[in-house]
């Protein structure tokens, strides 16, 4: 079964197609100044033709739900719903977080993918792999903090704890100090990328075998919000700072 997966998660255009676990092809582009509209359906056109597939050969669409860019997510939730809908085809939702950490699973700990989120926010969640099983479990759910309440819930675990993702570089310049005491957490630092279309089609194709597809008409970006007690906390630190430059 054909699937593709869809991701518009960062500035990066990524689309992919599977077959029966197997990578057709993982296509990528980010130029500054073309938004993820104007080149999304023509992308997949032309490399469909390149890849010779009919689009009525696709079996699914699994598609990137977020957390990531607003405009982003909402066009690849676009494409996503008028492709399913046109094709007859059944559509999965994939969290942006999860893709993440599918493509590290193999690592000999917990897993914490992060992607940036406004001004010193990240959104992230704590992830392990099941025993005897390659599906991901997720310990830490969704949720949005900056880098000192993400620290403080490391500390939480004993185990190794691996952190990945888009925003990371920025992390490491900022809180390069940070890392002197603590051995167990293990930065991946690359070059940006975005979760990965792959990996969005591999964890779709895995639910659809399951049986679990989405509603198309009920499908929505996920959006992460600090709770009312970190957001006043926040609040409150900027107030204090506001204080003390201003005397």
């Amino acid at each position: 079964m054909k699937i593709l997966g869809i991701d518009t998660t960062t500035d990066i255009l990524n689309l992919a197609i599977i077959d029966n676990g197997n990578i057709i092809f993982d296509y990528m582009i980010n130029k500054p100044g073309i938004t993820h509209s104007s080149i999304i359906v023509s992308s997949l056109k032309n490399i469909m033709n390149i890849a010779e597939i009919n689009i009525k050969e696709l079996g699914g669409i699994a598609v990137s739900i977020g957390p990531g860019s607003f405009t982003g997510l909402r066009v690849g939730l676009a494409t996503a719903k008028g492709l399913a809908f046109s094709l007859s085809i059944p559509i999965v939702a994939v969290n942006s977080l999860e893709s993440y950490a599918l493509r590290w699973k193999e690592l000999p700990g917990l897993l914490c993918p992060i992607i940036k989120a406004r001004k010193d926010d990240y959104y992230f969640a704590f992830f392990k792999k099941e025993k005897n099983h390659s599906r991901l479990i997720k310990i830490e759910d969704y949720q949005c903090l900056d880098w000192i309440g993400i620290d403080r819930i490391f500390d939480k675990y004993k185990e190794h704890i691996f952190v990945f993702g888009e925003g990371l570089k920025e992390i490491i310049r900022d809180n390069q100090a940070m890392y002197s005491y603590k051995n167990k957490v293990v930065l991946i630092a690359r070059e940006q990328e975005p979760p990965g279309a792959r990996n969005i089609a591999l964890l779709g194709e895995e639910r659809l075998l399951e049986k679990k597809e989405d509603n198309i008409y009920e499908i929505s970006p996920f959006y992460i919000k600090k709770s009312a007690a970190e957001q006043k906390r926040k609040e409150q630190k900027n107030c204090r700072e506001d204080i003390n430059k201003n005397g």
